[in-house]
């Protein structure tokens, strides 16, 4: 069976880095902006509270924990909730030194952030419907290896040792994957797309879309690998994914068009044809309304922005 769930990761390219440590000490408070990514925050050491800004979500997070922030609201990182008066992070550059912000002289906390980013329009519906942020505690049983690595970041991002950094890119997506599967095992509940996955039917029709996006799939087709008719499938499809199967099928296939225009040299027209469209305007059409421009000006922009400068 295929992984889903790490095909779909990388179809969206994501990749990771560490945008920064905050060694703290005292109290103190840290104003982070709106960012369109995800933002996964650890305590290597003491303690502190992630608040995010617009749903006022409070988190206490101990040695050990880790927090993945999918809402793209600004949040504020502080040593206890009592805090008033907090820094930007225009503030805490000035005292920045090798990607590590000092606070009042830091070493009683330490608190490192990784971004998550993706191309593409994917994210949003694979995203929608999850919970501002998930929590993982460090005393969790639900994931002795989701432990293991991030005190496996933690020694390495704390020894600098040689070769510290690629481990580091190598952990950080791992870590991002067990978070996802540690919320999937206890959230099976929810509506979304992620819990879609751990439905042995509506599974298989993600996977063949997938799989065969170039084909003309038609509701009955897909219900028929489901086992479903073709009312309780496309019902059950909307619920939990958040989109009927059609308008999923077309976000996959402008997902995948959007890397063979920017990767490829091959003509929009066989493009169109690779995805599933008889004609190229039926394509650009489509296109254009999932990701805003059309397939020719997407083309040159991309590889105006890839160029080297």
């Amino acid at each position: 069976m295929t992984d889903i769930l790490s095909s779909t990761l990388m179809t969206m390219r994501f990749h990771s880095f560490v945008s920064g440590t905050t060694n703290g000490a005292g109290r103190w408070g840290l104003d982070v902006p709106a960012y369109d990514a995800l933002k996964l925050y650890m305590i290597l050491k003491g303690e502190g509270w992630i608040v995010l800004e617009e749903t006022q979500a409070k988190y206490h997070l101990r040695p050990g924990d880790c927090l993945l922030v999918l809402s793209s609201e600004p949040l504020a990182a502080m040593s206890d909730l009592s805090v008033t008066r907090r820094l930007t992070i225009a503030d805490v550059k000035k005292a920045q030194k090798d990607g590590v912000f000092t606070i009042n002289g830091g070493g009683e906390s330490l608190t490192t952030a990784i971004f998550f980013q993706f191309e593409g329009h994917m994210p949003k519906l694979v995203f929608k419907g999850l919970p501002p942020a998930i929590h993982i505690p460090a005393h969790s049983e639900e994931s002795a290896s989701l432990r293991w690595n991030i005190e496996r970041f933690r020694a390495e991002y704390l020894g600098k040792n040689i070769g510290c950094e690629l481990i580091l890119n190598h952990l950080a997506p791992i870590i991002l994957v067990q978070i996802l599967r540690t919320y999937l095992r206890s959230m099976t509940s929810e509506q979304n797309w992620l819990t879609s996955l751990s439905d042995p039917k509506l599974s298989k029709a993600i996977e063949a879309i997938h799989a065969d996006y170039g084909r003309p799939w038609s509701l009955e087709a897909l219900a028929g690998l489901t086992g479903m008719s073709r009312a309780g499938f496309a019902s059950s499809f909307k619920k939990k994914v958040g989109v009927t199967p059609g308008e999923y099928l077309i976000n996959w296939r402008m997902q995948i068009a959007r890397d063979l225009l920017k990767d490829s040299d091959r003509s929009i027209y066989t493009i169109a044809g690779e995805v599933g469209y008889d004609s190229e305007s039926a394509f650009s059409t489509a296109f254009t309304k999932i990701v805003g421009a059309r397939p020719g000006v997407y083309r040159r922009t991309s590889y105006s922005e890839s160029r080297p400068q």
